[in-house]
């Protein structure tokens, strides 16, 4: 009896592990046994190729065949068949085989149509003959997850086989992280964990979970734990299909009364109310910091872009379109790429890494993005609101072409062991030059590809003399990641880091034209927290303004009043602005005699963070101000 029971239990163990038969991720670079047909003998067959750029979460090898043949600017009608090595079924014993891979297609073009053939033989003929397992147009354009019931091939040996045809001028498909598996029965992957990183204090905020099925049964409910010190276990209803993902939200949001810095670590517990077949994989945590007060966010564009590009026109066109629509929180800089493009600055180019063309790094957060003004305006507000931890200013001079920039930083939570870093980007507009490369490649000429900003009424190549590049980036001050050692690593509420930085202006360069882009760079994730964009020329004007370094305000924080000091006699205006630009008091023709102490009121200001503008002639200063 007891040799039953052990018999028994083994079985039961055996058929919740999952037990894999073949597993294919291409990372080595190769086919590694996959047989490519190029079945319509035009030269482009299924390949293994990096597409980590594009979703680094299939990894840096891939099978790819294509549609649109990028090197030609042409459309491809493709015909490719790649086939696996033998999979062997024969042995298998288990109840269950599935067929599991990650499809992935190009997020503006995502029609591309393909089939997938189980077979017997691994002959092209007697492949494309047979009836297809599976065939689809793809009309999804994110990374899809597939899994297919394949126990009916239990018993044999089979090659599997994917079939890329049927469409034209798309751009790619893309199959990955091939599986050949018998799947326990209540199995799930907590792929990922998402909150804000930022929070204003007694805000809620949700934390969102993305769960893959990795077993044989639908999932009906995960039971979840957040901890940050103190467990919030709760059970969430949900449906998973075999193979597929689905983000959903614990249903205890993240909220704190006062100004913290917690780690939350995430568990996913159980699965459809029993225990998980592989608790390895169901773990994740998040950092997460409560801000005292708000401060305006910017967004850091930084678009790849080269002379010798056909369609980075596209992205010239929305880069203006944002910098005009969005003027106080869109910062755009244009990254040049390639030998020809003189505006190419190295550093930035290779530090960038974009590799599609135009492309676009969104606060070094969303990378390699496809560029269009409806993709950017679409990052852009998926972003603006989003808290940030510091306010970034900017102070000093330009003498000839000598310039100093201090760049301050303010901290609105804290940190036990932060790593940031302040940087400065020098951009230009207006640029332009007569040399051969400075004219643009075009494909919008004639109207090619439709309208696109004016380009389609220019020849292909434009002349140089008609082309006038902005945003240009020109120099990298602290370096890519910004500099090290400017910003400490303990920070408090309030607290204020600083760095000066020096550059000089080429003799090719013009003051007017040009900006410092001021940074704050997280290095732990590489992310940009904050930007603000100053014209050099309003540092300029700082050097002969005497109200900037004489004026102060006191008390700050402030409730009821603050007051203004070291005033010079004469007519003032004084102006109180929200964090969005928005004046919400003015006291205007104030007379002021020598040194008086110059009180402002609050009326109805309520608590937050503000700038004060004053302003005399031609001098002014703007200050920040707390009201509590």
């Amino acid at each position: 009896m007891k040799k039953i029971t052990l018999l028994f239990l083994f079985f039961i163990a055996f058929q919740g592990q999952a037990q894999t038969y073949y597993s294919e991720n291409f990372e080595s670079g190769s086919l590694n046994g996959w047989i490519s047909t190029d079945l319509d003998q035009d030269t482009h067959e299924w390949a293994v190729l990096n597409a980590s750029s594009i979703d680094g979460t299939i990894g840096t090898g891939s099978m790819v065949s294509f549609s649109y043949d990028d090197t030609a600017q042409a459309p491809l009608t493709p015909d490719n068949l790649v086939t696996s090595p033998a999979i062997d079924l024969s042995a298998v014993t288990a109840s269950n085989v599935y067929f599991l891979y990650d499809q992935l297609t190009a997020s503006s073009w995502p029609d591309e149509h393909y089939a997938i053939y189980i077979t017997t033989s691994n002959d092209p003929a007697a492949i494309t003959a047979s009836t297809p397992f599976y065939e689809t147009d793809v009309a999804d354009l994110t990374l899809a997850n597939k899994a297919f019931d394949i126990s009916s091939f239990i018993g044999q040996t089979v090659y599997i086989s994917f079939r890329h045809f049927s469409c034209t001028d798309k751009y790619y498909l893309i199959i990955d992280n091939i599986e050949v598996k018998t799947l326990p029965l209540n199995d799930v992957q907590l792929v990922s964990s998402d909150i804000v990183r930022y929070g204003m204090l007694n805000s809620l905020n949700d934390l969102s979970l993305t769960f893959k099925n990795k077993g044989s049964n639908i999932v009906n409910n995960i039971t979840v734990n957040w901890n940050d010190g103190v467990d919030h276990i709760a059970t969430i209803p949900t449906s998973i299909g075999v193979g597929e993902s689905v983000t959903v939200s614990h249903p205890t949001a993240v909220q704190y009364s006062s100004i913290v810095e917690k780690t939350l670590a995430v568990t996913a517990t159980q699965v459809n109310g029993n225990a998980d077949a592989d608790s390895s994989n169901n773990t994740s945590s998040n950092k997460f910091n409560t801000i005292s007060q708000a401060s305006v966010k910017s967004i850091l564009f930084e678009e790849g872009t080269g002379t010798w590009c056909g369609w980075c026109p596209r992205g010239a066109v929305a880069m203006n379109y944002m910098t005009t629509t969005y003027p106080t929180q869109f910062i755009g800089v244009a990254v040049h790429n390639g030998t020809s493009d003189p505006m190419k600055l190295a550093a930035y180019d290779t530090a960038a890494g974009i590799t599609g063309f135009p492309g676009m790094n969104v606060d070094r957060v969303i990378k390699n993005e496809s560029v269009s003004q409806s993709i950017m305006v679409s990052h852009y507000n998926a972003r603006k609101d989003l808290a940030t931890p510091t306010t970034l200013e900017a102070s000093g001079s330009v003498v000839g072409s000598a310039v100093t920039i201090n760049v301050s930083a303010t901290f609105r939570t804290v940190f036990a062991a932060a790593n940031f870093r302040l940087g400065v980007i020098i951009s230009e507009d207006g640029v332009h030059g007569t040399a051969a490369g400075y004219k643009q490649t075009n494909y919008y000429a004639a109207n090619a590809n439709g309208p696109m900003g004016g380009f389609e009424s220019l020849a292909n190549p434009v002349p140089a003399a008609q082309m006038t590049y902005n945003h240009v980036g020109r120099a990298l001050l602290g370096g890519y990641a910004g500099q090290a050692n400017s910003v400490p690593a303990t920070i408090t509420d309030g607290q204020t880091a600083s760095y000066t930085f020096n550059y000089t202006i080429p003799t090719t360069g013009v003051a007017a034209n040009m900006h410092a882009v001021l940074v704050l760079i997280d290095q732990a994730t590489g992310e940009v927290v904050n930007a603000k964009s100053i014209v050099l020329t309003t540092l300029a004007a700082d050097s002969n303004n005497y109200l900037k370094d004489l004026v102060q305000i006191s008390p700050n924080p402030a409730s009821d009043y603050f007051n203004i000091n070291n005033l010079k006699g004469g007519d003032y205006s004084i102006t109180i602005y929200d964090m969005l630009g928005k004046a919400v008091q003015t006291v205007g023709n104030k007379n002021v005699i020598e040194n008086e102490t110059v009180t402002i009121p609050l009326k109805g200001v309520s608590t937050g963070e503000y700038i004060v503008n004053i302003a005399s002639g031609s001098s002014s200063t703007s200050l920040h101000l707390l009201v509590k």
